[in-house]
Formats: C-alpha cells, sequence, structure tokens
C-alpha cells in the first residue's frame, strides 16, 4: 500500500467517522457504522484506528481546532475597530455553529467536560482574550463601563448559539418552516451586531 492510496483511505474513514460522531457522539456511535459508511471492512478500518476512542480523539481535536483561530479576534490590535471585531467575530461564530462540529463539540464536553479540560490546561492561567479586549475599551471609554466584561462575553456567546440550537422550536413558535427559518438567520448576524454595537457603545453625558 503507497502513502497516497494510505492518506486517501485515512480520509475516506475520518469523513465518515466524522459524520457518524457529529450525528450520534460518542455513546453512539459504532464501528460497524463508520466502516459501513466509509465502504472498508472492519479489518481495514482497525489497522488505521485500532479503537473507537483513538478515531474519536482525533475527530475531536480537529474540531477544536477549527474553533480555536475564532478566538485570535480579540488580540490586541489597535489597527481595527472593536465594532468591526465584534461583527467579524459574530458572523465567523455564526457560520462555524452552523455545522455540525460545533453542536458535537458542546455535546462532547458535556458529557466528558475533562476532554476540554485537557485541552486547554496551558491556558487556564491565563486571563480570558476577550475579557481584557473588552476591560481595554472600557478604560478607553470606548465602550460603557457599567457591565462586567464576563456579561458581555456570556451575553455575545448566548445571542449567537442559542437561536441555532433551538431553530425546529423557533420556527415551530414562529409558524414557518424550518426552511423559511434558515433563510430569515441569514440576516440575523448584521441584526445583533448592531444591537450589541449600539448597547455596549460609550454615551457620553
Amino acid at each position: 500500500m503507497n502513502l497516497e492510496t494510505s492518506l486517501s483511505t485515512e480520509e475516506v474513514i475520518l469523513a465518515a467517522a466524522r459524520k457518524v460522531f457529529e450525528s450520534k457522539g460518542f455513546d453512539g456511535a459504532r464501528m460497524q457504522e463508520i466502516s459501513d459508511r466509509a465502504g472498508i471492512n472492519r479489518a481495514l478500518l482497525h489497522y488505521y484506528f485500532r479503537t473507537k476512542e483513538k478515531m474519536f480523539e482525533r475527530i475531536f481535536d480537529e474540531a477544536l481546532e477549527r474553533f480555536m483561530p475564532l478566538l485570535s479576534t480579540w488580540d490586541q490590535d489597535l489597527e481595527e475597530s472593536w465594532e468591526l471585531k465584534l461583527k467579524r467575530f459574530i458572523i465567523k461564530f455564526i457560520t462555524f455553529l452552523k455545522t455540525n462540529s460545533m453542536l458535537f463539540l458542546l455535546r462532547e464536553i458535556i458529557r466528558k467536560p475533562e476532554l476540554l479540560a485537557s485541552k486547554t490546561e496551558k491556558h487556564r492561567k491565563k486571563l480570558n482574550k476577550f475579557v481584557l479586549y473588552f476591560d481595554r475599551l472600557k478604560q478607553e471609554r470606548l465602550i460603557r463601563s457599567d457591565v462586567d466584561s464576563r456579561y458581555i462575553y456570556v451575553i455575545i456567546h448566548s445571542l449567537c448559539s442559542f437561536p441555532l440550537m433551538n431553530g425546529i422550536v423557533f420556527s415551530y413558535s414562529l409558524r414557518i418552516s424550518p426552511k423559511e427559518y434558515d433563510e430569515l438567520m441569514t440576516g440575523y448576524p448584521e441584526i445583533i451586531s448592531d444591537l450589541l454595537i449600539q448597547l455596549l457603545k460609550y454615551q457620553k453625558n
């Protein structure tokens, strides 16, 4: 088996495993279903990944790596306004949330919190970049100073994630189809960005 064939087969397996893990989680995933979806036999599957745990770890790590770059939004870059940073973060965060990867991460972290702790241990003693950035904005009187930056952090993440994680409930209560709800949500990032910017802006007396 040459290297090209090996890499190709591995990618096919990972693509199949990703779909199974994202739809059924670690507990519900079965190696037989993954091998069936990949179109290979169990022996070949075990040649590449000896255990379900090893395969899951690879899928989880890759999903987490796709999310982590979002955190760099809050690096101390003075060349860009906080309004643009906030809007870009919200758009990218919601785009990421629309994939199964984010729901997969949240579900598995709830199932086993140490999954996240083991990956972020080296960052635990560092202050949250978002909090540091927004505290500086308050000191410079660029945003209102009467709201704890930690509340702002929770509010932004909640406003982004809740409507997408509860799409079925919202589409039902709004009396629209899931497709119509998806169409409605295309304008959502712009709306909440503008609302949050207006809410947070420093008001001169």
